[in-house]
């Protein structure tokens, strides 16, 4: 694994991305000597569905059963606040 300090890597970030996704090479990246974050090459679709990972959506789906399932709530929120809003307005 290389390791780079932060200025370099945001220096060279394009080059560092190219040289990670090509040789699968692992980077890390350092803030004063000490590790901040490290580059890693993306995960093939395959490899994430036989592993067991899960998108950010579908875990979504998962944990609270809707993609969105503050959208009804909001949107009765905001319907009761504008009406509220308007009828201040108008009297």
């Amino acid at each position: 694994m290389t390791t780079i300090g932060l200025f370099e890597a945001k220096t060279r970030f394009s080059e560092i991305c190219r040289r990670v996704a090509g040789s699968g090479e692992e980077v890390l990246v350092t803030l004063r000597g000490r590790p901040l974050v490290r580059l890693l090459p993306p995960m093939p679709v395959s490899a994430k569905k036989s592993s067991g990972i899960l998108s950010d959506l579908e875990l979504d789906e998962k944990l609270h059963g809707s993609l969105n399932p503050l959208s009804e709530d909001f949107h009765e929120v905001w319907k009761e606040r504008t009406s509220s809003t308007v009828s201040q307005l108008e009297g």
